[in-house]
């Protein structure tokens, strides 16, 4: 399971991201929800055995708008391969009973993962890591219409079927984070990156959970292979807080 995301205004409605099985075909993959807690689940998005759902997210204006990504993958014992006709970016409009192929604007026609996000202060702005021959960060602001290439920087790029987070500021939809091999950030839009987190002393490489503190955007708490960093300078500096026995 790649991504859970919660209704805001109903508890008992989640949906759940399933990229599925690594080594084999298999049915029980896509995206599915509930609408009673969990009891039961209905596959809401599903484009075949080989396909799975990597990434899901819901307006906060309207949480009937839900965006999600599919992903074409396979782990053999001698290799990985990522990306393939069923890797797509779709949209509903109500709750996952329908959906569209938005991804008018990107290069490739044969993708990989997509990893998406929106800004929660301009939920019409959207962001998308689509892995391809040429993978880069897209933008959209007309709720996925339309997209146009934001960056092709060096970690926004870095092995999108790994690294497959990307975040906007709670307050500010220019602020967009990209965990990879280090903490990027960019105040443009995505247009241009900075390093984050080698600036104020060292923070494990492979970054992998982003959480920006909704109340203080200020705070990250910042997951990596080596364990779990915090700042409170938006990335300035960090704390490696070595009293939780966590890594990877």
């Amino acid at each position: 399971i790649s991504k859970i995301v919660v209704h805001p205004g109903n508890e008992d409605v989640v949906y759940v991201a399933a990229p599925g099985p690594l080594w084999s075909d298999s049915p029980h993959r896509g995206l599915f929800k509930t609408t009673d807690g969990g009891k039961t689940w209905k596959k809401i998005l599903y484009t075949d055995t080989k396909t799975g759902c990597a990434d899901v997210m819901i307006d906060p204006r309207n949480p009937e708008v839900v965006y999600a990504s599919t992903w074409q993958f396979r782990r053999t014992a001698w290799s990985f391969s990522s990306g393939g006709p069923g890797s797509a970016l779709y949209k509903s409009t109500d709750g996952g009973a329908t959906w569209n192929k938005i991804q008018n604007g990107f290069d490739s026609e044969e993708l990989g993962r997509i990893c998406i996000a929106l800004a929660p202060g301009k939920p019409d702005n959207l962001y998308a890591i689509a892995e391809a021959k040429k993978t880069a960060l897209y933008l959209s602001t007309d709720a996925g219409a339309s997209w146009t290439k934001a960056s092709t920087n060096d970690n926004v790029s870095a092995r999108p079927f790994y690294f497959s987070v990307i975040m906007v500021d709670p307050t500010d939809p220019q602020r967009v984070y990209r965990p990879a091999f280090v903490l990027s950030y960019s105040d443009e839009g995505g247009k241009s990156f900075s390093q984050a987190s080698n600036t104020g002393g060292w923070v494990h490489s492979d970054h992998h959970a982003l959480w920006i503190n909704p109340q203080n955007p200020n705070q990250l708490f910042l997951g990596t292979d080596g364990g779990l960093y915090m700042s409170l300078d938006r990335g300035v500096t960090f704390n490696f807080l070595n009293m939780l026995p966590l890594a990877q």
